[in-house]
């Protein structure tokens, strides 16, 4: 139940609003700002969120957190727009979705603000007239970019501010035909804006215009008998030929358009951009963006379009998009207008050639995501070790850590569980079972004193290495009894701890007291997944026993079984079907078993399934 203190302080700061554009801003009870959004009418949206049985699941869970807001008016939509981009990448609201990276990308810039300019990299953009190319998600690929620029186009590559007033001596890359030498004050300004307007050509895709543009530069040079100049086109004609050829044809109509298909998993989501330039695949681009728990296609998408397209200084004139994010952009079509002077055609192809590049974004996607997450856990997991190691003050990094777990049901059938981890992963191989042959009924801290004490007597014996780290499902007791069986066996300084399950706290030998961490660091994350692998590992195993020794308990009652008909049943119900699922049909397939016994059997069968003596579940 919301404060009625809080709804209606905020009720009374929204009749003030009244029906201007603008941006809102939600903020929790610390005050933070979880959420910012733009409307046409402030007053009617903001209000929208009052409602605790609103249908949309985002709104629900904000309402939950909100305690306060803030507001900018805006003179249109599209400014409110701009705006909230711009308040989005500075407060980092948690359910907004947004780019995930705060870093800038870098983008090729050609400083046509210049008499002569440059071609270079930088993350910084600035209103000054030059022209930016990007983001580029890859610095490598701009890199790349930007040196095979360089080696095709003879464009200067030393800061200078030209002309001078003193013509200086061209340096090396004159004389290797890498530069123009501008800095010598007899390269007439046209002419160097003519190489200009090609590189500016060639990073917009329009490579095919520019290779027709120098092939009638080369016959018009070859007619004016200027054979070197010919000569030197031509080199850079088929230079530009050959990384044509390289890219795929996609359109046999030519045209510039991105393509974009995302991939979403929980919080997690990647945006792929497919670049076709004159028909051609010339690259992709891929995004990682967050906030995308209780979001739908429609609020990816349109982010992605707000944080992507109002950084650009080129947009295709199409724009692919998936079907299931098909909506009413207009918003954020007029605000790249305003940004960029083009206002691209959006389409969600249902079929056909587009539909087949969305499927190739969208396989993109997937695959760049699935490896984003897996190189995250990585990193997690190396984290996790060293926290680990100055955590717990282990000797070295914990790169093998063993937990065990003790599983019975009510004191009956006894048995544990031991799992490894190799580097912070599962390693299924050096998973054991343990069937406990020393006790009896509910003895948690004796069972586990064995299990340490087998486990630990059986590395010795094979000469195998020690685990780094030994982890009990348990408190302070289990891990005493689990201690004093390292310490029979003189291996007193094995690191060893214990994971109480209800406060997810850490207990060390020879403490009563327990520590707690940060529960959802990486370290306690580690702990728990092994914690918890060794308990999932344990009950599977003490259910299969169970149900294995109610059947045979149950056959043994059974008159007219004999030993070879009760392997037959055993076998089958073991390997290929769940006991409480077996039909007189299936009974009767067994070998040995008539239609009479069979139905005898599952008679049997169902008494067990109703006093639920079948599938309960171990402690």
């Amino acid at each position: 139940m919301k404060d009625p203190f809080v709804l209606k302080s905020i009720q009374e700061k929204i009749k003030n609003l009244g029906t201007v554009a603008g941006c809102y801003l939600w903020k929790n009870a610390e005050n933070q700002v979880i959420y910012v959004g733009k409307a046409v009418k402030l007053e009617s949206r903001v209000r929208s969120y009052l409602n605790p049985n609103h249908p949309d699941p985002k709104t629900q869970a904000l309402y939950l957190e909100l305690q306060d807001f803030d507001w900018i008016a805006t003179s249109t939509e599209t400014e409110a727009l701009i705006l909230e981009a711009t308040l989005i990448k500075k407060y980092n609201p948690k359910f907004n979705v947004r780019l995930k990276d705060d870093k800038r990308y870098p983008f090729i810039t050609v400083s046509t603000s210049e008499p002569y300019p440059m071609v270079f990299l930088t993350r910084k953009i600035k209103d000054n007239g030059d022209r930016y190319f990007g983001p580029f998600t890859d610095v490598k690929a701009a890199r790349d970019t930007l040196e095979l620029i360089h080696r095709i186009f003879p464009v200067r590559k030393t800061k200078l501010k030209l002309p001078l007033a003193k013509p200086q001596r061209p340096c090396l890359n004159f004389h290797m035909g890498r530069c123009l030498g501008p800095c010598q004050g007899n390269v007439p300004e046209a002419t160097y804006r003519e190489l200009i307007d090609e590189i500016v050509s060639f990073l917009e895709g329009k490579k095919e215009g520019l290779v027709q543009k120098l092939k009638r530069s080369m016959l018009e040079s070859s007619e004016r008998l200027e054979y070197e100049k010919a000569g030197y086109l031509k080199n850079r004609i088929d230079q530009i030929v050959q990384i044509r050829e390289k890219q795929t044809v996609v359109s046999l109509d030519g045209g510039d358009e991105d393509i974009i298909a995302f991939a979403r998993r929980d919080n997690e989501g990647q945006v792929i951009v497919l670049e076709v330039r004159g028909g051609r695949l010339e690259g992709k681009k891929s995004f990682p963006i967050t906030g995308l728990e209780l979001s739908t296609e429609v609020e990816i998408i349109e982010a992605f379009l707000r944080d992507y397209y109002l950084k650009v200084t080129f947009l295709p004139s199409l724009i692919i998009l998936p079907t299931k994010a098909k909506s009413n952009y207009t918003a954020s079509l007029e605000a790249i207008k305003e940004n960029t002077g083009v206002l691209p055609k959006l389409k969600f192809p249902d079929g056909g050639q587009k539909k087949s590049l969305l499927r190739l974004a969208e396989k993109n996607a997937e695959l760049s995501l699935t490896e984003r997450i897996l190189a995250t856990k990585l990193r997690d997991q190396t984290v996790a070790m060293k926290e680990l190691q100055e955590k717990l003050k282990l000797p070295h990094l914990p790169r093998v850590i063993e937990c065990y777990d003790i599983s019975h049901f009510q004191g009956s059938l006894p048995v544990a569980s031991g799992i490894i981890f190799v580097e912070g992963k599962p390693y299924k191989p050096g998973y054991r079972h343990y069937k406990i042959r020393g006790y009896e009924g509910i003895n948690d801290p004796g069972m586990m004193h064995e299990v340490i004490g087998r486990r630990l007597s059986h590395l010795l014996n094979e000469e195998e290495p020690l685990p780094d780290l030994i982890v009990i499902d348990g408190g302070w007791t289990q891990l005493s009894r689990a201690a004093e069986a390292a310490n029979a066996l003189d291996l007193g300084q094995l690191p060893m701890v214990g994971l109480a399950k209800k406060r997810e706290e850490v207990y060390f030998p020879g403490e009563k007291e327990p520590y707690t961490f940060d529960i959802h660091s990486p370290m306690m994350r580690l702990l728990r997944m092994a914690r918890d692998e060794a308990h999932r590992f344990g009950v599977t195993y003490q259910r299969t026993l169970r149900k294995k020794k109610t059947l045979k308990s149950l056959l043994d009652e059974i008159s007219d079984i004999g030993t070879v008909r009760r392997r037959s049943l055993l076998r089958y119900f073991q390997n290929k079907k769940k006991v409480e699922d077996a039909s007189l049909l299936e009974l009767s397939a067994v070998p040995g078993i008539g239609e009479k016994l069979a139905e005898k059997i599952w008679t049997e069968l169902q008494k067990l399934k109703k006093n639920k003596l079948i599938g309960q579940k171990a402690d």
